[in-house]
């Protein structure tokens, strides 16, 4: 492995040192991303990148690969480092890649109804510059003013929009890569490519966490702008009653940009923060897209099964400020100083038993939960609980144990765990089975030196390399016994109380 300084100077050279950070702080800046992370992970993985370069074109990333492989350090790409997962993290230092200077977006294309950005560019970016053109880009993640197209499309990006129209792979029509030899390649065709073309790599990326390769620029379909777009939102006791409207959507012929349910003890957090929100109901926030007669007629039929599960229709107003708070969901991490998120897909039909299933673990580890749901299509919903917890409290690791049971628990509910990264990697081989191995020998294949963001998705590395036998692997099954025995001593800790008193135990 080469010298730091002598990286330090080829880096400089192949970028000027305006973009290239070696400093203490930049670094650990990019040790983390949305999630808390406990200190014993800083003793168990090189968190903190050796460097952070900014390239500006896909050219430049595919000589730092190069220079990577000379230097035979690892390569970890980041983005807007929204991830839960450390997917955008070191594991073992090395050169951290911040595409968020590469976000130039084109001008839509109009006969093609496609719309091409690079990887760093924000999805609120992409889609202002749709709609100042006079076209719609609809599916964007929750977190779109801060999150990147790569980062999302590699983190499997499913989110606002789903429901009607699709996710990112689907609307991925291709994709510019840097692959683990420095090499680049176009995953679809340089012509007219609606991702029907067999030798199209497109869902290849989609999913993979930057691990088989790096995306400079992505090929997105544009819809014709809608004449309207209208929030709604209606408030419930909990989120049992907001489910029941939620099944008779489903069989009905109304089809919204999205669906939402923000529970009741979210909503409690709100009003302990801040005193928004109307006290302890769950919210059911909807967006209707398109003309303004069909819209109104689809507001009816929503207000009639509203109605019928005795739920509480909000004013415009209200209905507006939940919508545009769809980006911004999480502000009560400030009542305790970070939280902690679960995310999974699961089968609709299982919402009821699934709030059940997160009620029965909130209770054994004593912590304040809460959950939002949204629809990712007519059978499957997008679940997210997350719990408040202090992030510089030393007994904080022992409330980790909640996204074991819970990826669990969607397992169990014919769902799946969302995003494996660096922390949850355990998780895999659960969820896919014999196809974890064959991932794991596609890793191999393209990236044989695993320089490409190692010990994420398909293995778990520890810090250090063992004698002859090369990076210390962490079997699944270690971390899932480290993580019920920190469950097991969580119990014996008194409950979180991070509301302040202002709201009753959740």
């Amino acid at each position: 492995m080469a010298s730091l300084g002598y990286s330090h100077r080829r880096l400089v050279n192949l970028l000027g040192p305006e973009r290239v950070a070696r400093g203490e702080m930049e670094r650990l800046i990019h040790s983390h991303d949305f999630a808390a992370v406990p200190k014993p992970a800083y003793l168990n993985f090189k968190l903190v990148p050796d460097f952070v370069v900014l390239p500006r074109t896909a050219e430049e990333v595919s000589r730092i690969v190069q220079f990577a492989i000379e230097a035979d350090t690892p390569v970890v790409p980041r983005g807007g480092g929204t991830g839960f997962y450390g997917g955008g993290v070191a594991s073992r230092g090395g050169i951290l890649i911040d595409f968020r200077q590469m976000r130039r977006v084109s001008k839509p294309d109009a006969g093609t109804r496609t719309i091409s950005a690079e990887a760093g560019a924000t999805w609120k970016q992409v889609a202002d510059a749709a709609k100042n053109d006079g076209w719609y880009l609809p599916y964007v993640p929750n977190f779109a003013p801060s999150s990147t197209v790569g980062g999302w499309i590699n983190g499997g990006g499913v989110g606002v929009g789903s429901y009607k129209y699709g996710s990112a792979r689907e609307n991925l029509l291709s994709a510019d890569l840097v692959m683990p030899d420095g090499s680049q390649m176009r995953t679809g065709s340089d012509k007219l490519d609606l991702g029907t073309q067999f030798a199209n790599l497109g869902p290849l990326v989609h999913g993979s966490e930057g691990t088989l390769a790096l995306m400079t620029r992505a090929t997105l379909r544009v819809y014709p702008k809608p004449e309207e777009i209208r929030p709604l939102a209606y408030s419930f006791p909990t989120l049992r009653e907001a489910r029941e409207v939620v099944n008779r959507l489903l069989d009905s012929e109304v089809v919204p940009n999205h669906v939402a349910i923000l529970d009741e003890h979210h909503v409690l957090f709100l009003q302990a923060l801040d005193g928004r929100g109307p006290g302890k109901r769950a919210i059911l926030s909807l967006a209707l897209d398109g003309p303004k007669d069909e819209n109104a007629e689809d507001e009816k039929l929503l207000d009639a099964m509203v109605a019928a599960a005795k739920g509480t229709k909000s004013p415009p107003a209200e209905a507006k400020d939940w919508w545009e708070a769809r980006f911004y969901q999480y502000p009560v991490r400030r009542l305790a100083n970070g939280l902690v998120i679960g995310e999974a897909l699961v089968p609709t039909y299982a919402l009821g038993e699934l709030a059940d299933g997160v009620r029965r673990i909130t209770k054994k580890l004593k912590l304040n939960t809460a959950m939002h749901v949204s629809l990712v299509d007519r059978g499957t919903s997008l679940v997210r609980p997350y719990f408040l917890a202090d992030e510089n409290d030393i007994m904080f690791p022992m409330r980790l144990s909640f996204l074991l049971r819970f990826a669990d628990l969607a397992l169990d509910l014919k769902g799946h765990p969302l995003g494996a990264g660096l922390y949850l990697a355990f998780n895999v081989p659960k969820m896919h089975g014999f196809n974890a191995r064959k991932m794991r020998y596609l890793k191999r294949a393209l990236d044989a030196r695993q320089g490409l963001n190692p010990g994420k998705t398909v293995e778990m590395w520890a810090r250090l390399d063992l004698p002859i036998l090369g990076p210390a692997k962490m079997p699944p099954e270690l971390v899932r016994f480290g993580l019920k025995a920190l469950g097991l001593a969580r119990k014996l800790l008194p409950p979180d109380t991070y509301t302040r008193g202002k709201t009753e135990g959740t």
